[in-house]
């Protein structure tokens, strides 16, 4: 059985351990809500998002990722919710993100960023960040294939001897 709570707030404090995660934002929509967590405070931060459902009055988890996408909010339309959030760049107060040729800026909160759409078809290309704003001036956000590189040469390096 999947546990039931009176409030988005208690499901949400529910899905992890309070002492092993940090809830970094959390936003309700009709019977839908949103929360991104980063599930290792104490380190490198490791996001991740769940959805969850209210029917009948009660929340409860839904399903959940450790990346931003499109999720459906109702099996019988084909409308969603898109979400796009990361790490932001030290020094970053504000980001630059492109959702379906809409841009947007937002502001970073400790050291994180994020958008949620709600109600929208599931989009045609991928939402990113482009730019982040670092002490008053706008710097390109790198590329999906640099953070790979940069993940990828960091996973090495710790491996390494």
């Amino acid at each position: 059985m999947i546990p039931e709570f009176d409030s988005l707030a208690d499901a949400a404090r529910a899905s992890f351990p309070p002492q092993e995660c940090r809830l970094i934002t959390m936003q309700e929509h009709g019977d839908a809500g949103f929360a991104l967590f980063d599930t290792c405070p104490g380190g490198e931060p490791y996001l991740y998002e769940v959805y969850y459902d209210r029917r009948d009055g009660r929340w409860s988890e839904g399903s959940s990722s450790n990346g931003p996408g499109w999720h459906r909010l109702d099996p019988d339309a084909d409308l969603g919710v898109v979400t796009v959030w990361g790490e932001a760049p030290p020094g970053a107060d504000m980001v630059r993100l492109e959702i379906e040729g809409e841009v947007r800026e937002e502001s970073v909160l400790q050291g994180v960023y994020w958008v949620v759409k709600w109600d929208v078809p599931c989009p045609t290309t991928t939402a990113q960040a482009t730019a982040f704003r670092v002490g008053g001036e706008w710097v390109r956000a790198p590329t999906l294939w640099e953070r790979f590189m940069a993940d990828r040469e960091s996973w090495q390096r710790k491996q390494s001897p």
